[in-house]
């Protein structure tokens, strides 16, 4: 019975707890770059939370849901606007950056004004599901998933493949603004000539090289800040941090 005792008591001892469970966990969190600390208000509970928040736009606990709802509307659209590019360029059809240009069956103000109703309709309704519902749907369908796939892990890719389809789009952009191309055609001058064609070779070479060397040497700033200052988390000010009937 003695050794029974002890043996309960020296596991009692060992048995880690849960705030010690809670620190494992939180140390092998995956962060935006290996090492890095998550603010306060970014605990790892918000789906897609890698402790990016350099600007503290979710620091107000009352917009960081909405901030959510925003970046998953606009990686849909990213989404949806990646994949229309990329079929123009794909089948020969005007490129995208010149589809304003082109005639169609109704004038421009015209659609401008059809554009506007609908999407006065669409964005209302969404706004309204949201309040309700703290998420946003279609028309009266919140959430709208016909397929059935609201799962966690479809949640997530979506999330992801959002956030990446905004850096696609901002890409695009890039290209065309600096080389006049789609993206097709710029990938197929950069696989025919990478060593000649690429983007430190553009007209915006000298920029792209400064800015790659700044995020590099970033991560070690931010590190060296936090070792200078132990404990201390520095949050600078900005008036979206303020509730928005303070703004």
């Amino acid at each position: 019975m003695a050794t029974m005792m002890m043996r309960s008591r020296v596991a009692a001892g060992v048995r880690p707890s849960r705030a010690t469970a809670v620190r494992v966990s939180a140390s092998t969190r995956p962060m935006w770059y290996p090492g890095a600390t998550a603010p306060k208000h970014l605990d790892g509970t918000l789906l897609g939370d890698y402790g990016f928040d350099p600007l503290r736009l979710g620091t107000n606990p009352d917009q960081l849901k909405w901030f959510r709802e925003a970046e998953l509307t606009n990686g849909r659209w990213a989404m949806a606007a990646v994949a229309g590019i990329l079929f123009t360029d794909l089948v020969g059809l005007p490129k995208f950056w010149l589809a304003g240009a082109e005639s169609y069956a109704l004038d421009t103000p015209t659609l401008a004004l059809i554009e506007v109703l609908v999407f006065a309709v669409l964005e209302g309704k969404r706004y309204e599901i949201y309040k309700k519902t703290g998420e946003t749907g279609f028309l009266s369908f919140a959430p709208f998933d016909p397929l059935g796939m609201k799962s966690e892990e479809m949640k997530l890719k979506e999330l992801k493949n959002g956030r990446l389809a905004m850096l696609a789009f901002v890409g695009f952009c890039s290209q065309a603004a600096v080389r006049g191309k789609g993206p097709i055609e710029c990938l197929t001058d950069h696989i025919a000539d990478p060593g000649h064609v690429n983007i430190y070779t553009s007209s915006v070479g000298p920029e792209t090289a400064v800015t790659v060397a700044v995020l590099c040497v970033l991560p070690i700033i931010i590190e060296a800040t936090k070792t200078l200052n132990p404990g201390k988390e520095a949050v600078p000010y900005f008036p979206w941090n303020e509730p928005w009937n303070k703004v």
